[in-house]
Formats: C-alpha cells, sequence, structure tokens
C-alpha cells in the first residue's frame, strides 16, 4: 500500500510538470523526468550517469525521495548508482520514470513505473535472468562443443523469444533499444564461449586445452571491439575482456618468446581499440586486476608497467597505477611493522601494534568507493570462522564508519575490530592509491605478506600459511 500511494503521489507530481511546462517547452524541446525513492539508503544522493561519467548528483529528501528533470535528454542507455551499486536505465524522449527499490537487496527489490518503466523492466529482468544464468552454466562446462552450443543456441532462442513477445506488446519499441538488447542477449553468451575452454579442461582435469572448430566461434565475425554505443555496459566491456584473455592465451602457448598473459592483454588493446577513453580504461582495469588479485603479494610485473605507462594517455590512470606501485615498497615482508595511528569508534586514539600484539593477524584497509560494507562483513565473518586463531581488524579509510553503522548486519559487527584512520596516521604513506589493502603479520609482528587483497586467488592459501607459522 505504501508503495502503491508513493508511487502514485510522485507521478502525480510528474503529471503536474508535465501539464505546466508544455507551454514553457512550445514543443521546441523535450522534458525528461527521473525520481523515485530509497529505502535504507547508504547515503544522502544518487548518481546519474553517462558513459561513466557523472552527469547529475541527486539529493535525497528528508524521507529518501528524489525527483529532477532534465531537457532535451538524449535517448540511450544511461547508468543509477547508489553506494557502490548500480543499474541501466534506458530513457527516451519524454520519458518520466520512477525507481524504487531497498539498498539492501539492490537490483531484486528495484520496481519501476511511469512512461517508459516497462522497457526498463524488461532490461532488469534480462539482467537478472543473465546472473541466475550465470550459475546454472557452470555445471555444461563438462559437455563436449557441439553439446554446449546447443545450450547456448537453446538459451538465446529462449530471450529472443521474450524480446520478440514485449516488442509485440509495446509500441514504438526503438531501434537503440533493439540494439542494446540484443547486446544484452548475446554478449553474456558470447562471453561463455569465449571462457569454455578453461573450464572444460579444469572440469574434465584434461592436460591440456581442447582444439575448438573455427565455427563454434562464429559469432566472433560481428563483434566490433570499439562499440561506442555500448562503451558503458557492463556485459560488452565483460565480453571484451574475456575475448582478450583468450587470445592472449593463445599468443603464449603458440609463442614461448611471448608468455606474459597481461602483456599480450596490454598490445592486443593498444592494437585493436581505437577509441581512447575506452583503450584507456581497459588498460588501467587490467593492469590494476592483475596487481591486486593474481600474485600472492601484489606486484606489478616491470614490463607490464612499461607497456601500461607507454600507450596510456590519461594522466590519472597513469598516477594511480604508479602509486600502487609505490604503496607496494613501502611495507615488506619479513620486515617488523611499523607502528601507526587508529581511532575506534568512540574516537579514541590507538596504536595498531598495542592491539595486535601476540597475535597472528590480518589487519584490512577498506573504503566503501571500492567495497561494499555488506559484501565486506560477510567475507571477514567466513575468515574468522575458518582462521580462529588469527586476529582480523578492520580500517576503514574514509575515515567513515556510516556505512557499517548502517549495514543489515549491524547486530554482527564486532566494534572492538573495526577502526578509522587519522589524515595523520602513518599508514597513509602507503595507501595514496586508495585502494583496499591488506597487511599479514605474524604474532612477533613480523610482515608475511605487506600488500594482499581479499579478493586475491591467493589469499586463502596466504592465510593457511601464516596460521601455519
Amino acid at each position: 500500500m505504501i508503495n502503491t500511494i508513493l508511487m502514485k503521489y510522485l507521478l502525480g507530481i510528474i503529471s503536474l510538470l508535465l501539464i505546466t511546462g508544455c507551454e514553457r517547452t512550445s514543443n521546441k524541446e523535450s522534458v525528461t523526468y527521473f525520481g523515485g525513492q530509497i529505502v535504507n539508503p547508504k547515503s544522502n544522493f544518487v548518481l546519474f550517469l553517462k558513459d561513466n561519467k557523472v552527469i547529475d548528483t541527486i539529493t535525497l529528501d528528508k524521507n529518501n525521495h528524489f525527483l529532477t528533470e532534465y531537457k532535451s535528454l538524449k535517448e540511450g542507455l544511461y547508468t543509477f548508482k547508489h553506494g557502490i551499486e548500480f543499474q541501466y536505465i534506458y530513457f527516451e524522449p519524454s520519458d518520466s520514470i520512477l525507481v524504487r527499490l531497498n539498498s539492501w537487496d539492490f537490483d531484486e527489490s528495484m520496481v519501476f513505473s511511469g512512461r517508459g518503466s516497462s522497457k526498463n523492466e524488461f532490461l532488469l529482468n534480462l539482467f537478472l535472468r543473465n546472473e541466475h544464468e550465470d550459475k546454472l552454466m557452470r555445471q555444461f562446462f563438462s559437455l563436449n562443443e557441439t553439446e554446449f552450443s546447443q545450450k547456448i543456441e537453446t538459451l538465446t532462442k529462449q530471450k529472443e523469444a521474450l524480446f520478440l513477445d514485449f516488442k509485440n506488446n509495446n509500441e514504438n519499441v526503438s531501434e537503440g533499444f533493439t540494439k542494446l538488447t540484443n547486446a544484452a542477449i548475446n554478449y553474456p553468451l558470447y562471453r561463455w564461449k569465449e571462457i569454455y575452454p578453461f573450464y572444460h579442461k579444469k572440469l574434465n582435469q584434461l592436460s591440456k586445452i581442447s582444439k575448438i572448430s573455427d565455427s563454434f566461434y562464429e559469432f566472433r565475425k560481428h563483434i566490433n571491439l570499439n562499440e561506442e554505443n555500448l562503451l558503458s555496459f557492463y556485459p560488452y566491456r565483460n565480453y571484451v575482456t574475456n575475448y582478450l584473455y583468450h587470445i592472449s592465451y593463445k599468443i603464449k602457448e603458440e609463442d614461448s618468446l611471448r608468455d606474459n598473459l597481461t602483456v599480450n592483454m596490454l598490445n592486443l588493446i593498444v592494437q585493436n581499440v581505437n577509441i581512447e577513453e575506452f583503450r584507456n580504461s581497459l588498460l588501467k582495469n587490467i593492469v590494476v586486476d592483475e596487481f591486486l588479485k593474481r600474485q600472492s603479494t601484489c606486484s606489478i610485473n616491470k614490463e607490464t608497467l612499461n607497456v601500461f605507462l607507454k600507450n596510456c594517455s590519461n594522466e590519472e590512470y597513469k598516477n594511480e597505477v604508479q602509486n600502487l606501485v609505490n604503496d607496494s615498497k613501502y611495507v615488506l615482508n619479513n620486515k617488523p611493522i611499523k607502528d601507526f595511528t587508529i581511532k575506534s569508534y568512540d574516537d579514541r586514539e590507538l596504536s595498531v601494534k598495542n592491539i595486535i600484539e601476540n597475535h597472528k593477524s590480518v589487519i584490512y584497509f577498506w573504503s566503501s568507493n571500492y567495497m561494499d560494507a555488506e559484501y565486506l562483513l560477510k567475507e571477514i565473518r567466513y575468515f574468522e570462522k575458518r582462521y580462529p586463531n588469527i586476529l582480523f581488524i578492520g580500517v576503514n579509510m574514509q575515515s567513515d564508519l556510516y556505512n557499517l553503522s548502517n549495514s543489515t548486519n549491524i547486530g554482527l559487527i564486532d566494534y572492538q575490530k573495526q577502526f578509522k584512520l587519522p589524515e595523520n596516521s602513518y599508514a597513509r604513506k602507503y595507501l595514496t592509491s586508495n585502494y583496499p589493502r591488506t597487511i599479514m603479520v605474524d604474532e612477533k609482528g613480523i610482515v608475511t605478506n605487506g600488500f594482499t587483497h581479499l579478493d586475491s586467488k591467493k589469499f586463502n592459501s596466504e592465510l593457511i600459511k601464516l596460521e601455519r607459522k
């Protein structure tokens, strides 16, 4: 009932604005409205973006509602972001779209209403279906090439049938929305085909990757690595990254002199991606991902760094990566950890050395810009249960504990293990990149891993080493 009343209230406002705005616009320009409500907000604003660039910051009112208008908004894909969560919204001129969601269950709780809502409901349902299929598809990687292709074809036809039904029930479906929907249908499935050989090898415990027929990748003939209208569209970007990985791996296998997978990927980007902003973004993301997630102790290969710095034209990205490299040299393995100050929830200044004294410890620095508090708490609780002899303490680099204190897991937070980082703390010297960082220390205060990451593929093995030390 509350949801219905809210939507009718907001729709009433929009209708009034549209009526009163007719004389002003005199059909010379269209006005598009975007509004809604955030239940359990994680901040007091939402961001509205186009092609990964913020075009508006919209403040929530005291009831967590928001409503704004845009004159002559171009048709296309936009992004609506709150906290670190986001969702796509497709706008056409004169749309009046309302969205309601609960930040604790972002995508699943999202409801659209208003003019233009039907296409966004369809798009959201398609995204949720793709996420569900992601979990199901893993069981099919053991199939042979022909059987796997048949599964992909079946899924494609099912989604195409859903879109055909949508078009039959909605007039004037635009060419732009049709193109976007086709991308949303196909690119997640294309991605599964790109990674199929690697998972097939792993699940079937093969000594090498099976030979795949050329027809399996027939769809590549229609792939454009410079699709301007899809640059901010995650399914497209995700496909491009996996395609680059696959080709880079083949290069590595066929040429012993080109055995650095990351360097191969960077060179492929330089050779094939012509849109400067997209090229820079891919270069940075691949280097940062390599740094944070693939090594036991985070580092960047010298050749990788040189290729990146030589070919990236975005100075901000270059500084970001260089800061990561510099940060990684500040805390050395097998050396005593230098003391630094932290603040408790009640703003008492403390020494980290006193807190971790005589404990095998994991100090994880985090920021809500890169990690959702809900996800963080779940991860830490898992690690604490699995490694009860290791002390896990969290340090918020933003000196802002708002995101934790508004968590759905508020009753499960151990405030004795959560801290803020003062601006004058010594630790700031090696957090210049602002990326999350984790330091492991043994009970004698000796660093066993000076820079690792909670999402690193080697994180569990590093914890085992610390526990057994």
